[in-house]
């Protein structure tokens, strides 16, 4: 939760009179550093918390930051319709979070889903970003209708491996129960010390969902601390939600909701004209570093790439290092 990460500086807003409450993380600039804001957009499964070596670095250096819990974690309201996870309502609410505080443009920092949902504000206002950054995922250009299994057949034949295997489980009822259930086994497949491991139990149909059945454990990656991993327990333990409402952002998309808000962004509001950061990762077996920058290429005129020695998580992995390449670009 936002709270876990800055208990000082969290907030929350009711964006409207029957909207949900978001949970974020607000620290203005200081006075005298006229540094932008940073906003901080979380993926899966994450929260505010996923950006703490972030948040203590940038204020520290007097940039501004809003960090949310996304729809669906932490502190933030978590519906059961899977309707309410649409990416282009999902973006009015964070830019509602940007209209209360009074910022009228940051620089967007996302990463996993995060960058989804960057991709769509970038769609839908452009105006509100100087820069964008995506970390480990690229910008997501709409393409119409999203199917995974054939986002599976085309990278079978790439890769040598489905890089969504994993979708079919997350879509499924029981999916939520069953990783709320097993705990050690969901902090192995996310922190693994082997990256092949989040390969060999989440890129293969039907592998996840045995992995959880079997109770699956493995060694733990040295960059997280028994503590974060408490905290982790904490964010996601079913008496604060669980697993299920965010495993709704896998189920809008499969079931294209947001399909008929992206047939109506124009052609030109689907390419990106502010300086735009691509971070990928080498050691994510998911998104891999030669597609992401495949994808996104034709639509960013000012892209700059970096590439980490590093898995999905690499805001805690990499933390210094990736901490200093953001500076470098922001300023």
């Amino acid at each position: 939760m936002a709270a876990i990460t800055d208990p000082t500086n969290t907030t929350s807003i009711r964006l409207s009179s029957h909207g949900p409450t978001y949970s974020y993380i607000h620290i203005p600039p200081t006075s005298v550093s006229q540094k932008p804001y940073l906003l901080f957009l979380h993926g899966f499964p994450d929260s505010a918390f996923g950006w703490r070596h972030q948040v203590s670095y940038f204020q520290e250096r007097g940039y501004g930051l809003i960090v949310p819990d996304l729809l669906g974690y932490g502190g933030t309201d978590k519906p059961k319709e899977v309707e309410a996870y649409r990416l282009k309502k999902m973006a009015a609410e964070v830019v509602g979070i940007l209209d209360a505080v009074g910022v009228k443009q940051v620089v967007g920092v996302g990463h996993d889903w995060g960058c989804f949902l960057l991709s769509r504000l970038a769609n839908y206002y452009p105006h509100r970003f100087s820069k964008f950054v995506f970390i480990d995922v690229a910008y997501n250009a709409p393409m119409g209708h999203f199917s995974v299994y054939a986002v599976n057949e085309m990278t079978e034949k790439m890769l040598g491996y489905p890089i969504f295997g994993y979708w079919h489980f997350f879509n499924d009822a029981d999916a939520g129960p069953m990783m709320d259930a097993k705990p050690d086994s969901m902090h192995s497949l996310l922190f693994p010390t082997d990256h092949t491991f989040t390969k060999d139990h989440m890129c293969h149909l039907g592998a996840t969902r045995s992995y959880f059945q079997n109770g699956t454990t493995g060694p733990l990656a040295s960059w997280i601390t028994p503590s974060e991993l408490s905290k982790w327990d904490q964010i996601f333990s079913p008496s604060n939600g669980g697993l299920s409402p965010p495993l709704c952002w896998y189920k809008a998309q499969i079931a294209n909701l947001n399909t008929p808000d992206e047939d109506k962004i124009s052609d030109e509001a689907k390419h990106i004209h502010q300086q735009t950061l691509l971070i990928t990762c080498t050691h994510d077996a998911i998104a891999v570093p030669a597609i992401q920058e495949q994808g996104m290429r034709p639509f960013v005129k000012d892209l700059v790439i970096r590439e980490f020695s590093s898995g999905h998580w690499v805001q805690a992995e990499k933390a210094a290092e990736l901490n200093a390449c953001l500076e470098l670009f922001v300023s």
